[in-house]
């Protein structure tokens, strides 16, 4: 169906882009908290979760790298 060197293509793309979308989440739970200081137990739990979506995607890309690396 497809050759290794695709593989390796596309875990690198989902790869790269799984931690640019982690870099937003932690964007948003830093940066976002120096603008807008939490004030209510809502505000900490959405940077909780924002911080959580970051670890998440992050840890897929390193599984997604690790992936790669079976096709080499």
């Amino acid at each position: 169906m497809f050759h290794k060197k695709y593989f390796r293509a596309w875990f690198t793309a989902l790869s790269g882009l799984s931690i640019n979308v982690s870099a937003i989440w932690f964007g948003g739970a830093f940066i976002g908290s120096r603008i807008f200081p939490p004030e209510s137990p809502k505000d900490f739990n959405v940077l909780i979760l924002d911080a959580g979506f970051g670890i998440l995607f992050l840890l897929i890309a390193v599984i997604l790298e690790k992936q790669k690396e079976k096709y080499e």
